[in-house]
């Protein structure tokens, strides 16, 4: 059990944590709430994002009160413990959990049940209550990295027993899996075996795109949208510098607007699959986890095709940006004159680009060089280049020895171009983004309409622009 009553959380600390919750789209005093938690960091917070925006909207829809809701974050922070992996269905599932309980909380003060409007049921031995712990076992068996923990009951049962177990919470009372399958795919079914396998197969996918994410996202700040709509980013007047106050008192007022770059704008990727009645009698649990494979695969494909998009435009001069040129120009002080090998002296030469580059208001924007983005052809000097050696002469120091990180990028169509950039958490830069609360692709099941059997599709809405020009430099390379 966490103590979260005497840790005192530094004023650094709390400043990120509230830029976590400002990226998330998440109420500003999760993070003093979470912040309370020993060992916090922005990182933790930001695997634990998806229970609190789960939190957040069921708070919202059912009307909780700021003590309700700080005491279902508490509750939920403290049941996480200390590790906390990315994108563990355990994640919204005991967030879920924190919900249900200060529902019973109202229940036990009332003296009367409590009908909450979200789609969580109060029970764990029906309705979603239930679903959810077969959706848990269920994730154990396809995904074997998952570790079950409300659903330990459903992890060893076959596809046919899981649905009876499904149907008889209902009622029914199927005599054999064959009979039990029959009514579960029938025209007027009751059973949520279709919702439950599509659960289980988004946490898989979910759990396997976090594991195999590309390397290239590395270099991109990850962002939520709430909608599909084009935006821009925001940008500020020339006044925003802050002025002396004069024995007058008057305070100059900058202006923010919607001028900067265009934001990534959603777009729905998705692709079908199916599984027959047959492969349900047989108990093949095989298919399903080809399937999660397959799912997993192809969305890991796509958000690298994605995240390309806007370096590989214009023969690799980049994305247009909001002044029609694209994103890599000399003129822009991000493009080398002439191509040259990577090097401590081209390096160097990229470095004072980024550190000298100024913003759209021509303010100084001293970007510090976090990563080199190349081919793999080009990683074994890359990683020369970037080597520590014990130098026995100021000349021969390397100042770049363990100072950056090295992004390797198979997909780039040319074969020498290198880039430097400022760490994507910290600058503006390259940025992609998801729908809220879909930062993982989702699956969703239907009964098979032209065949026997489920169907499964998997969607999801994506995309990355550059949003600023200033915090990258590229050399073609030689």
């Amino acid at each position: 059990m966490l103590d979260h009553t005497t840790h005192q959380p530094s004023a650094r600390l709390l400043a990120r944590l509230r830029m976590t919750t400002t990226a998330h789209n998440l109420p500003p005093t999760f993070a003093d709430i979470v912040a309370r938690r020993p060992k916090m960091t922005a990182a933790i917070m930001a695997a634990m994002a998806p229970g609190l925006t789960l939190i957040a909207d069921l708070a919202k829809r059912s009307q909780l009160n700021a003590e309700e809701l700080e005491k279902a974050v508490t509750e939920y922070v403290t049941a996480l413990g200390e590790d906390v992996p990315a994108n563990d269905p355990q994640v919204t599932a005991l967030a879920r959990e924190s919900i249900l309980n200060i529902f019973a909380d109202r229940d036990d003060k009332s003296g009367r049940t409590h009908e909450p409007s979200l789609t969580v049921g109060r029970s764990w031995d029906g309705g979603e209550g239930l679903r959810a712990k077969m959706v848990d076992g269920l994730t154990a068996r396809i995904e074997r990295s998952h570790k079950p923990t409300m659903g330990r009951e459903f992890a060893n049962m076959s596809l046919g027993e899981l649905i009876m177990a499904d149907l008889q919470a209902k009622g029914e009372r199927p005599t054999n899996v064959r009979q039990a399958i029959t009514m579960a795919f029938g025209t007027h079914s009751r059973s949520d075996f279709p919702l439950i396998t599509a659960d289980a197969l988004s946490n898989a996918v979910g759990l396997g795109v976090a594991q195999a994410i590309p390397d290239i996202a590395r270099a991109s700040r990850e962002v939520q949208r709430e909608n599909y709509q084009q935006g821009r980013s925001l940008t500020l007047s020339s006044t925003n510098v802050p002025a002396e106050i004069l024995e007058t008192g008057e305070i100059t007022f900058g202006s923010m607007d919607e001028r900067g770059e265009l934001l990534p704008r959603l777009r729905d990727f998705g692709v079908g699959m199916s599984i027959s009645n047959q492969a349900l009698v047989n108990d093949r649990f095989d298919l399903l986890t080809d399937i999660a494979s397959n799912m997993r695969r192809g969305a890991v494909e796509r958000l690298r095709l994605i995240l390309l998009e806007p370096l590989q435009a214009n023969a690799g001069a980049g994305q247009n940006m909001a002044d029609g040129n694209p994103m890599f120009t000399v003129g822009r002080g991000n493009l080398a004159a002439a191509g040259a090998v990577l090097s401590i002296a081209t390096l160097s030469t990229a470095r004072n680009a980024l550190r000298t580059a100024r913003g759209t208001r021509g303010e100084a924007l001293n970007t510090k060089p976090w990563a080199i983005l190349t081919h793999p052809l080009q990683e074994t000097l890359a990683q020369q280049v970037l080597t520590q050696i014990a130098a026995n002469q100021v000349s021969n120091v390397n100042p770049f020895g363990g100072q950056l990180e090295l992004i390797i990028e198979p997909g780039l169509t040319s074969t020498t171009a290198w880039y430097l950039l400022g760490n994507p958490t910290i600058t503006d830069g390259l940025t992609h983004a998801f729908l809220s609360g879909q930062s993982t692709p989702k699956v969703e099941s239907r009964t098979g309409w032209e065949t026997l059997g489920m169907d499964f599709r998997l969607v999801w809405a994506l995309d990355a622009k550059f949003i600023e020009t200033a915090t990258w430099f590229r050399n073609p390379g030689a």
